[in-house]
């Protein structure tokens, strides 16, 4: 009997005849190529099915043997392509072209990938599967003239990509790459171009040129750029060849029901093609019609010896409907079919042995085996500067010339080595010195290209360079060298291997046989079909299977951030962004940076800061608005949690999967909460909760151009995400939008983008933050949730536990209004004792009285406002110093300051300001000066219109003059009546006198704006009866705005 790893040979060496095959063969082929689950193999298998007889089975005797219909018709459909491929194979052509080797990955440009001269793609030309799966198009291209190749190149890419779009399947058309009878089928032969661009000029141009107009759009959406792979020589060394790439990818949303005729006569000034999209009449000009048809692009509309020659062109436009719909279906499959990854956990686990940081890993030494790398990759791989490996094993013979290895040595030093430097003549220990081994980096060249070494090509590599290979390894292995199972070998996948005899295969077997074990084996590879191909040959070589040693479908930017990540200093001077199952990426200072609009939450926000807990706290807790530092600081040794309001549990386990479930880019779900009762705090603790699965950001202003916000979201979900679908979605806060059109215009913009770039899962979730004016609890679903004022006991216990905790650290806490308001349970008899009490010595004579009583006006008519502190230095007479800063603006409140909070506003010039601290305390504020200071409301408005100072050059002038003309203006509505002026004009018409002197103020601080013309017309008109007065002020406003509307639009 066979040995183990004799049988896992045999039975990963499918390349024999069919007839050959053994039962463990087919069972393995029914698995890998045919694609059926687990139970049907078996049933080959127990049944004793070999090559053989899976010559001779049809769908009647699977069906009898068990295998119901699904994959009975995978099994006969595999079985028959590969009969038809081997058919086409000249004898022995594999060997003598070369192996195979996957085609570059579809729809992507920037992955490092490259064929190797004379490899074979190991698919065959095809015509439509699933849809989703491309089909594939070989043409040589190297025999054409070079005055033909352009027109070839276009003609050529026309008719595959129309055949694809009409047939509804992704498609790649590959030039450089040869087909029978000259070429073995799929043989990577590589051609010549000078000039790039030339060729994606002239394939625009083709597309206007041969597409009916209509469809121009359409076509340049559906038909990619071209694509230049480059082709390596034999030896791993860099060619001039390339292979021509286009990709077709015909989305049901760009091609809908219609269909594509084209010219490849290349006219111009055609007629436009006269009836609807399905017309079954042939066209005038007898456009060609091409589909896929097997391997090949048919032209129905093609001359025939048929009676009928439109009958088959018709049938086909009727089934155009049921192929779209299919498409759609594909789609939407192929999206839910993208699953999610634990490998960056899996990555920490293992490049740390099991401690998740690098200060204290494990492994005391990391050994780095390589092949050839890409430039870029390049910026990925700065890892392996900070795991400052003992070795490099690099089998790109040209790594020092533009490889890794001259990337490495800009970073760290190294020391380069042949593998004969290895080979023991003198004592080990002497060796190691002269090398100075686990003091520099050795970068072993085990393929050449240094001190006059010539590479080998694969098939002689083994007999030429494998002994001293080995000798490198034995070396390293050695107990007295690198210490026993403290050190960790990396095999770092750059280039796909997928030929046993590839040295990178070797090498491995020798690491796995003197480390008995692959427990200090670390595989890194690109993408899964990479990782299968290494371990197929793996499994085939060694007879062990190495899945759970590997890692696969990160992307090397995921790699790098995830390690990078495991250092404390890193994480003190980087930030990294989430990619899903514990994998990260740096987030680049220049990309953060470009994200002006978003406060970005990062997965290691606040780590290695310095920010005073005792100042941060204090002011969250006078009422200030809570920072990323307030939950950094609760999850420290020693701290309390943060208090987590009822709703939060929620949110967490029932809305956020609930919306991540829908097939949507973008989706919404509101938290409505009243004024001051920590909406906006729970808000940001969900995102603080969700920084490790979800890219989260905070929309800085709410002002912001949206089509802006939508474009560098989109690119926040994209980054070091561009080819490829984001595995985690961005969760963003919306903060203080006056209304929901607003909210409902962003979410559409942010869908726009997402299309643009081919974006249709659901990827982002909105999380708007609302203010509701009713205290009427809103019914809470999936879409809506409601935050009020009143705690419940789960609620009140944890106020209880966290005041506990502040007692001990704090000082002043009678001046806690903000955490105090929540733990009386927003109790109006403890904020109207705080504003008389505090209000007690107020003075209108005074200047910071005068602004607690304008910035107390601002606050209760018009949510979020502030003073801008350089304003209120101003008003108040504090100069600013040219050295040491200046005096805080708070002690310039004297008694009052405890009512104010510092902040920063995000408008068009970011600046400080301050506000007071709560809602509800601004509200008692003014109703404590009326009632007992006998300063109304009016008075203040009157104050604040008519203060130039106010208005003067100064930081956030324009924001104040925007609140201001908002708080007179903006007119709110119920289901009971229709508001005809603001809730500030209405209060101060209830003080019975007053209210005609601030409009007119209105007037004159606001002389050239027509919507404050149009108050004082509607309010002469409706409130004093003058109508003549209010006819000058109406023709007045239409002199300013012809177009304005006689009622003001308002929200």
């Amino acid at each position: 009997m066979a040995d183990k790893g004799e049988m896992k040979s045999e039975e990963a060496d499918l390349s024999a005849d069919i007839k050959d095959w053994s039962k463990h063969q087919v069972r393995l082929w029914a698995l890998k190529e045919a694609a059926v689950e687990d139970k049907f193999a078996d049933i080959l298998f127990q049944q004793d099915i070999n090559g053989s007889s899976l010559l001779l089975l049809d769908k009647t005797d699977l069906k009898d043997l068990g295998v119901t219909l699904g994959p009975a018709k995978l099994i006969i459909h595999a079985r028959d392509e590969l009969l038809k491929f081997r058919k086409e194979q000249p004898s022995g052509t594999i060997n003598q072209s070369g192996g195979l080797c996957k085609p570059y990955p579809f729809q992507r440009y920037h992955d490092a990938c490259r064929y190797m001269e004379n490899s074979i793609l190991d698919v065959p030309e095809s015509g439509a599967s699933d849809y989703i799966e491309p089909c594939h198009e070989y043409k040589a291209f190297i025999n054409t003239p070079d005055e033909n190749k352009m027109c070839k190149f276009t003609t050529e890419v026309i008719r595959f990509a129309a055949a694809c779009m009409n047939s509804r399947t992704n498609g790649t058309i590959h030039f450089g790459v040869g087909d029978k009878p000259d070429f073995t089928h799929g043989e990577v032969l590589g051609v010549d171009i000078n000039d790039k661009e030339a060729y994606e000029n002239a394939l625009n141009l083709a597309v206007d040129d041969c597409f009916e107009h209509k469809h121009k759009r359409a076509a340049k959406m559906c038909i990619k750029p071209p694509r230049f792979v480059g082709v390596l020589n034999k030896d791993m060394t860099s060619s001039q060849k390339c292979v021509i790439e286009v990709d077709i990818v015909p989305n049901s949303t760009i091609c809908e029901e219609n269909i594509y005729s084209v010219s490849l006569d290349s006219k111009k000034g055609k007629k436009k093609a006269k009836g609807k999209e399905t017309d079954k009449t042939e066209p005038k000009q007898s456009k060609p019609f091409f589909i896929r048809d097997g391997s090949s692009s048919r032209n129905l509309l093609a001359p025939t010896t048929f009676a009928k020659p439109m009958e088959e062109f018709n049938k086909f436009v009727d089934s155009v409907a049921q192929l779209s719909q299919l498409r759609k279906q594909a789609e939407e499959k192929h999206l839910k079919g993208v699953k999610s990854t634990v490998q960056g956990s899996r990555l920490s686990q293992m490049i740390t042995g099991g401690t998740q940081s690098l200060d204290q890993s494990h492994f005391e030494q990391y050994v780095i085996v390589t092949n050839k790398s890409h430039p870029g990759q390049l910026e990925s791989l700065t890892f392996l500067q900070e795991l400052n490996p003992a070795a490099v094993l690099d089998f790109d013979p040209e790594s020092t010339k533009n490889g890794l290895q001259q990337h490495f040595e800009e970073l760290s030093t190294v020391n380069v080595h042949l593998p004969v430097k290895y080979k023991i003549t003198e004592g080990v220990e002497n060796i190691a010195s002269k090398l100075k081994l686990t003091r520099n980096t050795s970068w072993v060249l085990c393929n050449g290209g240094v001190e006059d070494e010539v590479p080998s090509d694969i098939e002689n590599w083994l007999i030429e360079k494998g002994a001293s290979v080995r000798d490198v390894i034995s070396f390293l292995c050695r107990k007295d060298v690198l210490p026993s199972k403290r050190f960790l070998v990396v095999f770092l996948l750059l280039s796909t291997v997928s030929e046993k005899m590839d040295p990178l295969v070797e090498t491995f077997s020798i690491f796995w046989q003197e480390l008995k074990g692959t427990e200090q084996i670390l595989c890194i590879c690109e993408n899964e079909k990479a990782f299968t191909y290494w371990k197929d040959l793996i499994e085939a070589r060694c007879g062990t299977n190495i899945s759970r040693r590997c890692i696969y479908d990160l992307s090397f930017a995921e790699v790098n951030g995830t390690i990078l990540s495991l250092l404390s200093e890193n994480r003190r001077s980087k930030h990294f962004l989430p990619c899903g199952g514990g994998s990260k990426v740096l987030f680049e200072k220049k990309v953060e940076r470009s994200l002006n609009t978003l406060d970005v939450l990062c997965v290691n926000q606040c780590e290695g800061g310095n920010e005073n807990k005792i100042v941060i706290e204090g002011n969250f807790y006078k009422g200030g608005k809570v920072s990323w530092w307030n939950f950094f600081f609760s999850e420290q040794p020693g701290s309390t949690p943060f208090i987590k309001r009822d709703q939060f549990d929620f949110i967490m386990n029932t809305v956020l999967p609930d919306l991540s479930s829908l097939r949507k880019a973008c989706v919404l779900f509101s938290l409505m909460h009243l004024p001051g009762c920590g909406g906006t705090t729970l808000a940001m603790h969900t995102l603080w909760a969700h920084k490790d699965k979800f890219r989260c950001a905070v929309l800085k202003d709410s002002n912001a151009d949206l089509a802006e916000v939508a474009t560098q979201v989109v690119k926040l979900l994209r980054d070091a995400h561009e080819e490829q679908l984001p595995q985690v979605p961005v969760l963003l806060m919306i903060d203080d939008f006056e209304d929901m059109d607003k909210v409902f215009d962003l979410k559409q913009l942010i869908e726009k983008e997402c299309v643009t770039h081919d974006i249709q899962s659901p990827q982002v979730i909105l999380l708007n933050c609302m203010r509701s004016d009713s205290s009427e609890q809103t019914e809470t679903t999936g879409e809506t949730v409601f935050i009020g004022n009143k705690l419940s006991e789960k609620e009140q216990k944890q106020c209880e536990q966290k005041l506990k905790e502040i007692e001990k650290t704090q000082k002043n806490l009678d001046t806690f209004y903000g955490f105090m308001i929540m733990k009386k349970n927003f109790s109006q008899e403890y904020i109207q004792g705080v504003a008389r009490n505090t209000l007690k010595s107020f003075n209108i004579d005074h200047k910071y009285a005068q602004l607690i009583a304008v910035l107390a006006l601002l606050n209760v008519y018009c949510k979020g406002a502030s003073l801008s502190v350089s304003l209120c230095e101003e008003f108040l007479g504090l100069q600013p110093k040219a050295f040491c800063g200046s005096d805080r603006v708070e002690d310039g409140f004297g008694s009052f300051s405890t009512l104010i909070s510092a902040i920063t506003v995000e408008a068009k010039v970011v600046f400080k300001a301050v506000k007071m601290i709560h809602s509800s305390i601004a509200q008692h504020c003014l109703q404590e000066l009326a009632t007992t200071h006998s300063v109304q409301i009016a008075m203040i408005a009157n104050l604040l219109l008519t203060t130039d100072r106010f208005y003067e050059s100064t930081q956030g002038k324009d924001s104040l003059m925007q609140n201001v003309h908002c708080m007179l203006v903006k007119r709110y509505h119920s289901k009971e009546e229709e508001s005809h002026f603001s809730p500030l004009i209405q209060d101060i018409a209830k003080q019975s006198q007053g209210l005609e002197e601030m409009v007119l103020n209105a007037s004159k601080r606001f002389e050239r704006d027509a919507i404050i013309s149009q108050l004082l017309a509607r309010y002469y008109y409706l409130k004093k009866r003058d109508f003549k007065e209010a006819k000058d002020w109406a023709r007045r406003a239409k002199d300013l705005n012809p177009p304005i509307l006689q009622t003001h639009q308002h929200k």
